[in-house]
């Protein structure tokens, strides 16, 4: 072997090593963001190291490429996306053309990878191709086409309305609430009575932040009937949405989601009912409702066990387990998992608390992190590093069809691109902090009346 095949072979060797660690954290920032106890913040430490295995790749030669197109077509999703982020920016199209022929539809977890990458990285010129794929009879990817215009908020408008008009998933819905396409209205009404409660939710958010009351009334109707009501009605709801939401938590139908809505609604009369659920089967969704109504801010430190998985344990340790119910531990005797620090969930701490400061929180005033809701306490929710991935979503939506203001802000997006957003909401907030009456219950811009 010669001294330039030498070369060559531990130069693939070191892209091959960048896309691997590429997959990982592509994988790693996934889940970290699923973790209420992850900062959203910490996240964009994985992704400045993503950044630099990308730059290697980027700047390296041609041989870079060809690895990046075969661990495209032969690597795991992780590998995939990162390919596909190098060949966006290299503005290498005939790459990305030579890897979607090569994959497969029914691979799932690749297609995310995919549209992830197109998410981030789609160059400009490269729109128009994307767009006309909402022209397709193939729904799956008509929606995943969707899902990338509406989460760059392309001007699709008019394309998309005509896919709506030829099949409504999930996704193409979706699309319609980014890009606050009015026109779409009367044909995202129907799917709110859709077969599919998941079509049924993703349709009552499009058309809250379209303005949409009827979407509102339609919510009301059904909550208690069915799931998914819940939230759409405390993203949106006025005051009457208080005790139907709360009749549902008193139900035997209660759910994480009807204590999280009590916690949006924020409204100080549901502390004391919260304050009964700490403790329980649902105290992570009562804890967070009581947080985001009082901004408490209260923390506990807990030991988290490791869930024992049967197939991984010794015989003996498998007999004592399924007889005394006794898990395997460490060499020195302690259990496996980790400490965490995460919002209290102790009922003494919040009852404590709600004693020495329930009394300022007054009946009919809406409360968001201790202080009356306005646009600057949902900017608090976005900004805090503590604040779950879940709830910053929800803020931002809550941001939009209550005040009518949009942003292309989502909760995933690349920390980089959320602080340069926040920088444009914070700056919004403060232009417009006399329009709105803080602790008021607004709607599309509007007071609401009931």
């Amino acid at each position: 072997m010669n001294i330039s095949a030498v070369q060559n072979y531990y130069s693939q060797s070191l892209y091959i090593e960048e896309l691997e660690s590429i997959s990982f954290l592509y994988g790693l920032r996934v889940k970290l963001s699923l973790i209420t106890e992850v900062s959203w913040r910490d996240i964009g430490k994985f992704e400045d190291r993503l950044e630099a295995n990308l730059d290697a790749l980027i700047s390296g030669v041609e041989a870079a490429l060809d690895v990046c197109l075969q661990q495209a077509k032969e690597g795991d999703a992780g590998a995939l996306h990162g390919a596909m982020r190098v060949f966006c920016r290299k503005g290498r199209r005939d790459l990305f053309i030579d890897t979607l022929e090569h994959l497969d539809p029914e691979d799932q977890e690749k297609l995310q990878a995919l549209f992830d990458a197109l998410k981030y990285e789609l160059p400009i010129d490269w729109q128009e191709d994307l767009i006309s794929l909402l022209q397709t009879d193939d729904d799956q990817l008509c929606g995943l086409v969707a899902t990338v215009a509406g989460y760059r908020r392309m001007p699709v408008g008019r394309n998309l309305v005509q896919a709506l008009q030829r099949f409504q998933p999930a996704p193409l819905i979706w699309a319609a609430g980014r890009l606050r396409e009015r026109s779409a209205a009367s044909l995202l009404l129907p799917a709110l009575r859709h077969d599919d409660e998941t079509v049924c939710s993703v349709a009552a958010l499009a058309l809250l932040r379209l303005g949409e009351r009827q979407a509102l009334d339609h919510c009301r109707e059904m909550a208690g009937k069915k799931w998914w009501p819940i939230i759409p009605l405390a993203l949106g709801g006025g005051k009457s949405a208080l005790p139907v939401v709360l009749a549902i938590a008193r139900s035997e139908a209660i759910s994480p989601d009807a204590l999280l809505a009590l916690g949006l609604l924020g409204e100080s009369s549901a502390a004391p009912f919260l304050l009964e659920k700490l403790g329980g089967e649902h105290a992570e969704a009562a804890a967070q409702a009581l947080n985001l109504l009082t901004g408490a801010e209260l923390y506990e430190r807990v030991f988290i066990p490791d869930e024992v998985d049967e197939d991984e344990l010794f015989p003996e340790e498998l007999e004592a387990y399924k007889k005394d119910g006794k898990v395997p531990t460490k060499p020195d005797g302690t259990p496996y998992g980790e400490w965490v620090t995460r919002l209290s969930q102790n009922h003494e701490d919040w009852s404590n608390w709600w004693a020495k400061n329930g009394q300022v929180f007054l009946p009919g005033i809406r409360y968001r992190n201790g202080t009356p809701f306005s646009p600057a306490t949902l900017l608090e929710n976005l900004q805090h590093e503590k604040t779950p991935y879940k709830i910053r979503q929800l803020a931002y939506e809550e941001l939009v069809i209550r005040y009518d203001v949009d942003f292309p802000f989502e909760a995933d997006m690349r920390v980089v691109d959320q602080l340069r957003l926040l920088v444009d909401m914070a700056q919004w907030v403060a232009a417009n902090s006399g329009r709105f009456q803080s602790g008021e219950w607004y709607f599309a811009g509007h007071i609401v009346a009931g």
